[in-house]
């Protein structure tokens, strides 16, 4: 079980690193109003942000999202070590650490579902491609 642990101990690592790259991009966005995707990334999108101050909510949905998938990574970094403690016959204080896992989960959904709700208010304008530009061969 000791390998498991350490693959998802990793996991959790990696997707830690990569949060807060996106809270450090959110952040930036809703500060500057602009967008800090690299140009390569911002052809796949199909829209932008229409004005700075779109682009500004943009990035504190991203904020708010990168915060909820954080205190998500402690929800589960918690209930791993509780997992593995009490698998190698440890006492852990249960009771105190499933009550704080409990509160991390509600706060993880609520910034999750805050994000979904203030990025659908920012409005956007369509980015032309060079896909869309070309004439069919009829």
């Amino acid at each position: 079980m000791g390998e498991m642990v350490t693959l998802i101990y990793w996991f959790v690592v990696i997707a830690v690193l990569i949060n807060f790259l996106n809270l450090m991009a959110g952040l930036l966005s809703a500060v500057t109003g602009r967008s800090h995707m690299p140009g390569r990334l911002r052809r796949l999108r199909r829209h932008e942000a229409a004005t700075p101050n779109d682009q500004r909510v943009l990035g504190m949905s991203l904020t708010l999202l990168s915060v909820g998938q954080l205190l998500m990574m402690v929800v589960l970094l918690v209930v791993i070590t509780l997992s593995v403690a009490q698998s190698s016959g440890g006492r852990a204080p249960i009771a105190g650490l499933y009550l704080v896992t409990l509160i991390a989960f509600i706060a993880s959904v609520a910034c999750t579902f805050a994000a979904l709700f203030i990025g659908g208010r920012a409005r956007y304008k369509d980015v032309p491609h060079a896909e869309d530009k070309m004439v069919p061969m009829d």
